[in-house]
């Protein structure tokens, strides 16, 4: 992972009053009979926030060392994953312990392939040590390996017939879903489900053991009805279709904000508009609940939610979880053990948490994206990480960050091309698979639109450091132009039905004076499925207002007026989900990024100004916290110093726990990396082409701006 992401996270935690070395101060409070020391900087132990859980016998210290100290056994006791650990062969050996499978015809013996593993309390064997008196198996005949009952006709129908080459799809050696430190998430993982073994099991079958199985088939006809799911790669059946995981072991805290999330956390609070398998709503808690990192994440940003909205809420109450799951990912950093999607989903949760949608700055976006983007290409290929759900949300999730900053900050994106390619390969696959599937249809115009971001990005990211002429880069800007205006023209009627528009306003407002649009106006709103129309043509006329601002051949004039018109339909398909009583929770997020956008380019008069300055305060009391580079320079456009405090006179609306929140992400933001994190925290090509434009308007004698 390199030192980058270790020092990162250390710097990231050294605020608010923690530090990845208090972890007692993190715990304590959500234990209040359970005492524990902490020695050293580094964590003792790594779930002493516990308490004594179920079954569990006298064992209180839960903490595996890792130094010199073979592989952590089995415990015994049902709570938290404490059952008999169960050995199950798969095409890499024993997805448990990681001991490699060895045919035994290759070693002069029987065909019959075994496992390289042992069951019970003891060690597994890898590789193989010479033949001892404890390593007979129960005929007598000395053997390499040892064989569990159960684990010989588990998880490996016909393995003996694949030969060497399938097997060698498999990279044992850098297990990409290997668990935490000293396999703590595989003693850790709760009992969820009444069968089985833990989730992680599930997911290494799901995608690792599934690749050698798939890789032979072709991409589109291996497309099934199932939301894309590849023969051979079911979803675990540990993974409920209907309900949650089991979380009623844990602490009560942490069941209160599980709770809390599936109830009131949608797809939109991680600006996803489009959840077609339910991954956020379902399958990240049950992830969570079985990846202590991880729970720790999904936890606090639950906890981050809940505390925003109570007016006596404290943030202390966030940052423990907060804190306590960045000290786990340093654990795993210390130990190397980074290469999961475990591990993968728990960056993406900090980075969505200390986004610039949060906490408000994009370094520290960029420090959690660049360290996913490292384990992402690790694990995955760009066809492999088609292969299952897990795979799937997480690419989504990922780009969807990639794209945001380097749009923002003028350079490319980590992911290559290829990437976006195979997203749109697939869900354009399964879309003429399947007809009329309406999911299917709004998945592959989300893709589609992600990939024209990206060859924008590519584009300025060029012209920035100067790699293509001026002619080349117009002529490229408007081919980009005309992706974007046919993105727009042609989507497929299934995703216009009119029975899905909404045509009852009777919640209409009375018209105020300070009014800027008409939110009631017919085609605006959607409802069910084709809700994510209303977001996703709110995000094409965001990006259009990006494109525009980079254009060179155009009058600066002329640019400012198309990008007014975009920035007024912004500002009307905002307020027409913000008035719409049956809007689903967190609607209004994935539009913060594109009303702060469109707030620039309103006309300077006070009644637009206002306007703006209201929707910028409601998104910061949903937590959305402006950066204060960006603060600053609002109020500059509005001229209005009062803004770099608080967007409304008089504090209206500053909450206390609202005023803590600023002023932790506002410590934690205050130093600049570098000149290019300094570009990306202003924006300033977008500032450049508003003064430019500004100074154009100014010249014409055109000082203030088309209403």
């Amino acid at each position: 992972m390199g030192d980058y992401y270790h020092h990162f996270l250390i710097s990231m935690s050294e605020v608010g009053g923690y530090t990845a070395g208090k972890t007692d101060e993190l715990s304590t409070s959500a234990l209040p009979n359970h005492s524990m020391s902490v020695a050293g900087s580094a964590m003792q132990n790594s779930y002493h926030y516990l308490p004594n859980l179920g079954s569990l016998p006298v064992q209180h210290n839960l903490h595996i060392s890792n130094a010199g100290k073979a592989r952590k056994k089995p415990m015994t006791g049902s709570a938290f994953g404490f059952e008999h650990v169960k050995h199950r062969r798969t095409r890499s050996g024993c997805f448990m312990c990681r001991s490699r499978r060895i045919k035994e015809d290759k070693l002069g013996q029987s065909v019959d392939s075994r496992t390289g593993c042992k069951k019970g309390n003891r060690d597994c064997v890898y590789p193989d040590p010479p033949t001892s008196k404890s390593a007979k198996s129960k005929d007598g005949r000395g053997s390499p390996q040892r064989t569990s009952p159960k684990s010989s006709n588990e998880g490996e129908n016909g393995d003996d017939d694949q030969d060497a080459k399938s097997l060698n799809i498999i990279m044992d050696e850098d297990d990409p879903l290997d668990s935490s430190p000293d396999r703590n998430s595989d003693g850790q993982i709760s009992d969820c489900w009444t069968r089985g073994s833990s989730i992680q099991g599930s997911v290494r079958r799901e995608s690792a053991d599934g690749l050698s199985q798939i890789t032979s088939l072709e991409f589109c006809p291996s497309i099934s009805n199932d939301h894309g799911s590849t023969p051979g790669l079911p979803l675990d059946p540990r993974i409920p279709t209907e309900g949650y995981a089991d979380w009623s072991h844990l602490p009560a805290d942490y069941q209160h904000y599980l709770n809390y999330f599936v109830e009131n956390i949608t797809s939109f609070h991680y600006s996803i508009s489009h959840d077609e398998e339910n991954f956020f709503g379902r399958i990240l808690p049950c992830l969570a609940v079985h990846h202590e990192p991880l729970l720790n994440a999904v936890v606090g940003f639950s906890a981050y939610h809940s505390t925003l909205r109570d007016p006596n809420g404290k943030l202390q109450e966030f940052l423990k979880y907060y804190n306590r799951s960045v000290t786990l990912l340093l654990e795993s950093i210390n130990t190397k053990k980074m290469d999961n999607v475990l591990t993968l989903a728990t960056i993406l949760q900090l980075l969505t948490i200390e986004a610039s949608e949060y906490f408000g700055d994009w370094i520290n976006l960029m420090g959690h994206q660049k360290a996913a983007f490292q384990v992402i290409r690790k694990i995955f290929s760009p066809e492999s990480v088609l292969y299952t759900v897990i795979g799937r949300a997480c690419l989504d999730w990922y780009t969807r960050y990639d794209c945001f900053v380097a749009l923002m900050g003028g350079f490319p994106t980590d992911l290559p091309r290829e990437w976006f390619h195979s997203m749109n390969d697939y869900h354009r696959c399964r879309a003429v698979a399947n007809p009329d599937d309406l999911n299917c249809k709004i998945s592959l115009r989300s893709t589609e639109l992600r990939a024209i971001s990206y060859d924008m990005s590519m584009l300025y990211a060029r012209g920035g450091r100067g790699q293509i002429a001026p002619e080349e880069f117009a002529q490229e800007h408007s081919r980009i132009t005309e992706k974007l205006l046919e993105w727009k023209s042609t989507w497929n009627g299934i995703l216009l039905l009119p029975e899905y528009l909404v045509t009852d306003f009777s919640y209409r407002r009375t018209p105020d004076p300070d009014d800027i649009v008409d939110p009631y106006m017919p085609g605006l709103l959607y409802r069910g499925p084709l809700f994510t129309n209303t977001l996703i043509n709110t995000e094409w006329e965001s990006i259009m207002i990006m494109h525009l601002s980079q254009s060179l051949d155009i009058p600066a004039e002329q640019v400012f007026l198309e990008m007014a018109k975009h920035a007024y339909a912004i500002c009307q398909y905002f307020e027409a989900v913000e008035y719409w009583p049956l809007k689903p929770k967190g609607a209004l997020i994935p539009l913060q990024c594109c009303v702060s956008l469109a707030s620039l380019f309103l006309p300077r008069d006070s009644r637009h100004q206002m306007w703006a300055r209201r929707k910028l305060a409601l998104m910061d009391t949903m937590g959305f916290i402006c950066p204060t580079a960006q603060r600053l320079k609002m109020a500059q456009l509005f001229r209005d110093p009062s803004c770099a405090h608080w967007w409304l006179p008089n504090d209206e609306g500053l909450t206390p726990v609202l005023h803590a929140v600023r002023a932790f992400a506002d410590e934690r933001n205050t130093a600049a990396v570098n000149a290019q994190y300094e570009n990306i925290r202003e924006v300033r090509h977008l500032f450049a082409k508003l003064e430019s434009a500004e100074a154009a308007l100014t010249q014409a004698g055109r000082g203030n701006r088309p209403a």
